[in-house]
This record gives C-alpha cells, structure tokens and sequence, in this order.
C-alpha cells in the first residue's frame, strides 16, 4: 500500500489529532449537543479511530466490523436525543481534520509523493463514507423502532402529509386578511388580522 507512511503518522500522532478533533467538536455550532457528552467516551472514540486507522481502513471490516460499529453509533446518538445531521457533521469535521493531517503531511515531509497523498485522501473518504451511510442506518433503525415512519415509506401518510400541507396553503391564500398598523416606542409596525 502507497499510503503506509501517510497512515503510520496518523497513527503515531493520534494523541494530538484526537484533542484537535475533540476541541473541534466541542465548539462547532453543528454540533452543539456534543458538549453533553463525557468528554473522555469522545476522545475515546475519536483516538479510537485515529490510532487504528490502518485497522480501521481494511476492506473487510469496512464490511463487517465497521458497518456494525456505526449502525451501534447512530443507535447511541439516537439514545442520547442527538439529531442526525449533527452525528453526521461530527464525522465530517472529524474527516476535515485528517484529510487536513494528509495535507500538511506533504509539506512536512518531502518524501511522500502526490499518489500516497491521492490514495490516502481516498481512502479517508470512503472510509468516512461509509461511517456516515452506517450511522444513518443504524439512526432510521432506531426511528423505525420508536415507531416514527417517515412519509415517503408510507403512501397514506404521504397522502395525508400532502393533503394538510396544500389545505393550509388554500386557507391562507382564501382568508381575506387586513392591514393593521400600530405604533410602538417610535416603530410602527404593520400586522394582519383576519376579517369576520
């Protein structure tokens, strides 16, 4: 593999990246709920994945080994009342930071060449890729489980979703509305009420 190098040093800076990630996490405003979580079970699984990255990478266990622990993970976040597009935000910025390591690694170190940096940022997004479909599925399944079915999976409730939706579009352009102006601490606002 051409990425070795790229992986070793990942690996053998895992202490570092996983406190960048974690800072990371903790600030950003898409993932905000991840300030509720123990902050050592989030570095855990962050030095989790970047200490074994090469483990982390192998073709098999991104079939096996991998799909079931981000299924579990998206089960968790779903537990812990997180919203999806949150858990997958933290993968993102977590990818964003390595691929950011890959990156800088060219610079530092003028023996790695262009393809072990190419095949390095693919295996990244694969492997990120495929984190994010497995927490997704692992997130619906626990929907499914809370008996929450989404609209599109039922054709009744699409139909019902479908029908509310254009009723209260035709009872908002139907109802006769006037303008009404009040004044207030030097604002004037304008307002609507109905009529009758």
């Amino acid at each position: 593999m051409l990425t070795k190098k790229i992986i070793d040093l990942i690996e053998a800076n895992a202490l570092q990246l996983s406190r960048e990630i974690k800072r990371e996490l903790l600030l950003h405003q898409s993932t905000r709920s991840y300030q509720n979580i123990d902050e050592k079970i989030l570095y855990d699984w962050i030095y989790d994945v970047c200490s074994r990255f090469s483990y982390w990478l192998d073709e098999d266990r991104e079939k096996g080994e991998v799909q079931e622990h981000y299924k579990n993970l998206g089960k968790e976040r779903f537990r812990g009342g997180f919203e999806l597009p949150e858990v997958i935000s933290a993968l993102y910025l977590t990818k964003r930071r390595l691929w950011e390591f890959i990156a800088a690694s060219r610079e530092a170190d003028s023996a790695l060449n262009l393809n072990q940096i190419v095949e390095a940022s693919f295996l990244l997004v694969r492997f990120f890729d495929h984190a994010v479909l497995h927490v997704t599925e692992g997130y619906e399944e626990m929907l499914r489980e809370y008996s929450y079915e989404a609209p599109l999976n039922n054709p009744e409730r699409l139909a019902e979703a479908i029908a509310a939706k254009e009723k209260r579009q035709k009872e908002f352009l139907e109802e006769p509305k006037l303008p009404t102006f009040s004044y207030t601490k030097g604002m004037i606002r304008l307002g609507y009420y109905r009529q009758g």
